[in-house]
C-alpha cells in the first residue's frame, strides 16, 4: 500500500515539476524570494544577539537551532501537503467528484495534486545550516540525534493532521479557504523557542495549538532539555491529532453530496 502511494506521489511530483519548469522566470523569482526571506531572518536573529547574550536563556547557536527546526518541519509539510491548499477549489470545480471514483484514496490524490519543488530546493540550505549548527552545540550524541529526528517526524505528522482538518472543512463548508493561512500565520510563532512567550500563550502553543510541540520540542530534545514525559506527550499529541483528523475527514466525505447537487 505504501509503495502504491509513493508511485502516485512520484507521478504527481513529476507533473508538478514539469509545470514549474514551464514558468521558469516566475519559479526562479519565487525561489529567490524564499531564500532572501530566510537570509534576512538570520540577519534579524544576529541583530538581536548583538544587543543581548541570550534569548530566554538560549545562546545564538541554540536559537538558530530552533529557527532551523521550524523550517525543516514547515518546509517538509509544504513539500508533501501543498495540494491541500487547493481543497476548496477542487470541491467547487468538481475535481473531488473525479477523485472519489479513482482507485487512489481522495485524500492522497488531493494532497499530491501539487508538489512544490521550490520548497524542496529551499530545504537543502536549511539542512546544511542545521548540520553546521550541530557542530556548535556541545554534548550531542546519537541518542539526542535520534530523539530529534523522531520528534521532527512527529511535528510533520501533526502538520499533516492540521492539513487533513483543513481539507475536511473545505469539503463540509466550501467556504473556509483562508483556514490554511490562519495556520500558516500561527506557525510563524514557532520560529523562536516557545519558552520566550508568556505563561498563558506558552500553554496555548503547547496544549491547544501544539506549534511548540512541532517546532520547539525537537530542538529541546537535541539540547537534552526535554523530559521523557514531554517526549511521550508529544507522541500522544500526534497520535490523537491524526486519529481525530482522519475521523473528521471521513465524516466530511460522508456528508458530501457532489458539486452538482
Amino acid at each position: 500500500m505504501i509503495a502504491k502511494f509513493l508511485r502516485i506521489w512520484t507521478r504527481m511530483a513529476v507533473m508538478s515539476f514539469g509545470a514549474q519548469l514551464s514558468y521558469g522566470i516566475g519559479s526562479f523569482g519565487f525561489l529567490a524570494g524564499k531564500l532572501i526571506r530566510l537570509f534576512f531572518f538570520f540577519a534579524y536573529i544576529v541583530a538581536i544577539f548583538s544587543h543581548t547574550k541570550s534569548l530566554a536563556g538560549y545562546t545564538l547557536a541554540e536559537t538558530v537551532l530552533f529557527f532551523l527546526t521550524y523550517n525543516v518541519v514547515d518546509i517538509t509539510a509544504q513539500v508533501f501537503f501543498r495540494g491541500i491548499y487547493g481543497a476548496r477549489r477542487a470541491v467547487q470545480d468538481g475535481d473531488l467528484d473525479y477523485y472519489l471514483i479513482q482507485p487512489c484514496p481522495p485524500l492522497i490524490r488531493l494532497a499530491a495534486s501539487t508538489v512544490d519543488f521550490l520548497d524542496l530546493v529551499t530545504l537543502v540550505p536549511v539542512l546544511a545550516l542545521l548540520a553546521a549548527t550541530w557542530t556548535k552545540l556541545p554534548g550531542i550524541g546519537l541518542a539526542e540525534i535520534a530523539g530529534y529526528c523522531l520528534l521532527v517526524l512527529n511535528g510533520v505528522l501533526i502538520a499533516l493532521a492540521v492539513h487533513i482538518i483543513v481539507a475536511a472543512l473545505a469539503v463540509r463548508t466550501q467556504e473556509l479557504e483562508n483556514t490554511i493561512w490562519i495556520y500558516r500565520e500561527l506557525m510563524f510563532l514557532g520560529r523562536f523557542p516557545v519558552d520566550i512567550y508568556g505563561g498563558a500563550l506558552k500553554i496555548v502553543l503547547t496544549v491547544f495549538l501544539p506549534i511548540g510541540v512541532m517546532t520547539s520540542f525537537p530542538a529541546k530534545a537535541l539540547l537534552g532539555l526535554l523530559s521523557p514525559a514531554e517526549g511521550v506527550y508529544a507522541l500522544g499529541v500526534a497520535a490523537a491529532s491524526l486519529s481525530f483528523s482522519l475521523w473528521f475527514w471521513r465524516d466530511a466525505l460522508s456528508r458530501y453530496t457532489s458539486v452538482s447537487s
